[in-house]
């Protein structure tokens, strides 16, 4: 993955530029060992066109990676060494802390005091950029990329909880991985490392509770009003910044408020649509064509078929079984979109609409922490408990105790408030936002619905306005009363019209009758034209095989008993859940093997 890494020195250790060359995963990307000193060595992986700056004074080093909207650059530059400053000395929190909420970027610092040799990192408030990192008392490592950890720290195997939390989720939780000892830098955190004392602390800046709004004194119509200046202005922010600017359009809400955002503003930009009749609905590409010629803004479509096994390898070489495999197709489209511009472009999408603007409360009462753990497991896992639980070898009590302990850790009291913060910190941060650095392997990605202005002020409107989209209706209809007017994909049916509302409030009743809503939801998808020919090739669950039995490794981190039943009862579960654990078996066999599987089957076409 493109970004920093870096480890403090000790007598001993190999060549550092040596230790990133396993992180140069295209011939575009160059290793650079950026700063090197007596006590720690930092480099940056990437290719020429990622934000990445060296910045430094008298007293002062410092790397920067990411993007800051909404600094003007002649200023940005005195402003970032005067943050690395309070990084870097023992009393500047205060300061950090006013400083991130009142920053709109998606950043890593990384930061040397040449006097003492102290090192400090700092990320955005939502930890935009994924970073991890290792300490053992002795070695303190950190990376962009997991792999970089793996291969360089003494990290002793899987952590069989980080596995299994996995297989559950599709991610793990808090600051876990899937392997021991490596931890992801949790959002808005400073950290930093003493070299005379090998100490390292870490200290939260912030963490956002939201069980309180704020705005809820407010009507939905001032709501929506105060949301749609602040969302202009976080698109105008993003544009220009980059070579192109180029937008994710699909027929849904999210992307069609980007591209209405942008068109607001007078923007220069280009909608590209990916098309494909395996993975996405011919609705989709209707709707985000009809959106782009109301709107008179240049349009361009994009055939993308199954991927193969050298698509799936490059995920799990460079995303380490931190994202699922099932989107693979997805870097067709990249790849024609840096063919068609350069890998200069911002690529900006709808990301994190889905999180800040609907109801994200639980669909019925939570009584207590207790249901509170079982809602979480039912409402968002790929497996069933018990199946991971089988798989894993662990008992099904010490899986839901871990979700319970993660839980339990939220600033939240009220039930309904922690099961946001779950969707925010958890599902959010630990695995939506893996997915959109996956994007950043071929160009800088962001999204407007993340910018700290918006999110902070979209959080702290109320669940009651959300809920049945009738804030995101408001909002929508405000910003551009053509984008509202399409269909909204799910529906099929004008996001403003009585009809949409009344689809929306049986969408939302059938939520509370889990049973009931499976049962009808294939019927919707048929009626809405949401259905593909995608499907579960044999090739694919042959692939997980061949590597369980060529893979001893597998055996050490899962039931290899209870793979290969799973595997022949495929016909039962759907291709998600069968993705999820082909993603870890790869992941495995790619550490441990002098040749994967999918390194042998480039060629290979799985879908």
């Amino acid at each position: 993955m493109v970004g920093i890494s870096g480890r403090t020195t000790s007598p001993g250790d190999r060549s550092f530029a040596g230790s990133l060359e396993p992180l140069v995963h295209t011939d575009r990307y160059e290793a650079d060992v950026v700063f090197g000193s007596p006590s720690c060595s930092i480099g940056t992986t990437a290719y020429p066109e990622y934000p990445i700056r060296i910045l430094e004074d008298e007293d002062c080093w410092v790397c920067f990676e990411g993007r800051i909207y909404d600094r003007d650059a002649d200023s940005l530059e005195r402003e970032l060494l005067e943050v690395a400053t309070r990084v870097l000395a023992p009393d500047g929190d205060e300061f950090l802390t006013e400083w991130l909420l009142e920053t709109d970027g998606e950043f890593l610092l990384v930061a040397v005091d040449k006097d003492t040799g102290r090192l400090g990192l700092l990320n955005d408030p939502l930890a935009r950029l994924p970073t991890y990192y290792f300490h053992d008392g002795a070695a303190f490592l950190f990376s962009r990329e997991l792999r970089y950890l793996i291969n360089e720290a003494p990290i002793d195997g899987f952590d069989p909880m980080g596995v299994a939390q996995c297989l559950l989720f599709g991610y793990s939780l808090g600051d876990r991985t899937l392997v021991n000892g490596a931890n992801r830098l949790r959002p808005g955190t400073k950290l930093t490392v003493d070299p005379n004392r090998g100490a390292v602390t870490e200290t939260a800046l912030h963490r956002f509770d939201f069980e309180e709004p704020s705005h809820a004194d407010r009507s939905r119509s001032r709501n929506a009003t105060e949301l749609v200046d602040r969302f202009e202005r976080a698109c105008r922010q993003r544009s220009g910044c980059g070579s192109h600017d180029v937008i994710s359009l699909s027929g849904g809400l999210d992307s069609r408020a980007v591209l209405a955002g942008f068109d607001a503003e007078g923007l220069s930009t280009t909608a590209a649509t990916m098309s494909s009749d395996e993975f996405v609905p011919p609705s989709d590409v209707d709707i985000a064509r009809e959106l782009a010629t109301e709107l008179d803004i240049q349009w361009r479509r994009y055939e993308v078929g199954p991927p193969n096994g050298s698509d799936l390898d490059r995920i799990i070489k460079t995303k380490n079984g931190q994202i699922g495999l099932l989107t693979s197709f997805i870097l067709e489209f990249f790849r024609q979109l840096r063919e068609e511009y350069d890998a200069g472009l911002t690529y900006v999408t709808g990301d994190g609409g889905d999180k800040v603007l609907p109801d994200l409360t639980p669909a019925r009462p939570i009584a207590d922490e207790s249901e509170l753990v079982d809602y979480v497991i039912e409402e968002n896992c790929f497996l069933s408990l018990e199946q991971v639980a089988r798989i894993t070898g662990l008992s099904p009590a010490s899986i839901r105790r871990s979700v319970h302990d993660r839980l339990d850790m939220y600033p939240e009291t009220d039930p309904a408030a922690a099961y946001v913060h779950f969707l925010v910190y958890e599902r959010g941060v630990n695995f939506l936002f893996e997915g959109e650095d996956r994007n950043r392997f071929f160009f800088w990605s962001t999204t407007p619905f993340y910018s700290i202005d918006f999110f902070r002020y979209a959080m702290n409107c109320p669940p009651g306005q959300k809920a049945r989209y009738n804030l995101y209706r408001s909002f929508l209809t405000e910003l551009e009363p053509t984008a509202a007017a399409l269909p909204h994909p799910d529906y099929g049916v004008p996001v403003a019209s009585t009809r949409h509302q009344a689809a929306a409030f049986v969408d939302d009743l059938l939520s509370r009758y889990p049973r009931l809503f499976e049962t009808v939801r294939p019927i919707v998808k048929s009626i809405n034209g949401l259905e593909t020919g995608s499907q579960l090739r044999p090739d694919t669950v042959d692939c997980i095989r061949t590597q369980v039995d060529q893979c001893e490794a597998v055996d050490d981190v899962l039931s290899t008993d209870e793979l290969l039943a799973f595997l022949d009862s495929t016909a039962d579960h759907d291709r998600v859940s069968v993705y999820r654990l082909f993603a870890l078996t790869s992941f495995i066999d790619d550490i441990y093997s002098s040749q994967s599987v999918l390194e042998s089957r480039r060629d290979a076409v799985f879908g």
